[in-house]
């Protein structure tokens, strides 16, 4: 393979942005890189417009269409500008959510200490990614890394109150409240969901409070996928646990009454993945 660019390979941001919300696989990847695993159920739409038609390059929407974080890429000139590293504000706080990614090739300190700043100093969780693009006999072939994670809620200086974004992801307050209150047992904290990252071989467990009641997702990103032997796994663990699995292309979920219900559930799963009492080839 031979290290291109956006530029080269796709001409520019538009047919790279779309190229990403074509191909699930590479949205997979790059919502997994920044901790934002999602149900086989959501969908990356491409050149979203906002109420002034202006053109959010990417949006990420789970089932209920509700947009749980907005993507925008730097031209093809590469490294991030000003430009692009502030109107992304603009497109989260009209799609009403907290979260977003910036892509970009390269970033200069005085940029990457704005973006810092905006994450230290309002509600916003912006992830910085750097993309890597490769020439390939089949075309081009695209990689991320991230560069700068957000800030946690708790390392902020500024605090979300419930009349204003808390109230546009309703489940944020919730979400770092058990994070806090169960010490270790996450490795991670969104406005959407908290979990425990390889907890198992191919395996991330999340938890995800909904509208009427929580669910368990077992990610695996299609590593799983048709497994017999996991299938029946979860499926003995699903009738332990009084609860039924569902099977998706990327995961396996449990659905729990309450979020209660839900974090005794995902603390005895750990418990049985410790213990390794969860079998599967």
């Amino acid at each position: 393979m031979k290290r291109s660019t956006i530029k080269e390979a796709f001409g520019g941001e538009v047919r790279f942005t779309k190229h990403i919300a074509d191909n699930v696989d590479l949205a997979t990847k790059l919502l997994d890189i920044v901790d934002m695993s999602m149900g086989d159920d959501y969908r990356v739409i491409p050149e979203d417009k906002t109420v002034d038609s202006k053109r959010v390059d990417l949006t990420v929407n789970d089932s209920d269409g509700t947009t749980v974080a907005v993507i925008e890429s730097q031209d093809a000139t590469g490294w991030l500008d000003t430009v692009h590293s502030s109107k992304i504000m603009y497109y989260m706080w009209e799609k009403q959510c907290n979260d977003g990614i910036l892509i970009t090739e390269d970033a200069d300190e005085n940029v990457k200490g704005f973006v810092r700043y905006i994450n230290e100093n309002t509600p916003f969780n912006i992830w910085l990614v750097a993309s890597i693009v490769y020439e390939t006999e089949t075309g081009p072939f695209v990689d991320f890394y991230p560069v700068m994670r957000p800030f946690s809620l708790k390392q902020k200086k500024v605090q979300r109150k419930a009349s204003g974004s808390a109230a546009q992801t309703p489940h944020a307050e919730t979400l770092q409240k058990v994070y806090d209150d169960n010490t270790g047992l996450f490795t991670n904290v969104t406005a959407h969901y908290v979990s425990r990252n390889r907890v198992a071989p191919n395996i991330s467990l999340a938890l995800h409070p909904k509208a009427n009641g929580c669910s368990i997702n077992f990610y695996h990103n299609k590593k799983l996928e048709g497994n017999k032997s996991f299938e029946t796994a979860m499926e003995s663990l699903a009738t332990e646990l009084g609860t039924q699995a569902n099977f998706n292309r990327v995961a396996a979920r449990f659905n729990l009454a309450s979020v209660d219900e839900a974090v005794d559930t995902f603390k005895t799963v750990v418990s049985k993945f410790n213990n390794k009492e969860i079998v599967y080839e």
